[in-house]
């Protein structure tokens, strides 16, 4: 998460641009959303990819462990 983004947690966006009163105008309601979607959608990136780089460690271990 970026240094000052507010922590959403298990709140929804809808949520988090209400709660705070400098994000109540219009524009800037709009573009809290849109950089938490991004931050959302890039989290989201970041899973899979580390969860497709752990699935070719493990094969590679099991490999290792069939030709010892």
């Amino acid at each position: 998460m970026s240094v000052g983004a507010p922590d959403t947690g298990a709140r929804g966006l809808e949520d988090v641009a209400n709660s705070d009163g400098a994000m109540s105008g219009g524009d800037d309601a709009h573009a809290a959303k849109l950089r938490q979607a991004f931050e959302k959608a890039l989290g989201s990136i970041a899973v899979q990819i580390i969860s497709d780089s752990q699935q070719d460690i493990d094969d590679a271990l099991n490999e290792t462990d069939e030709d010892a």
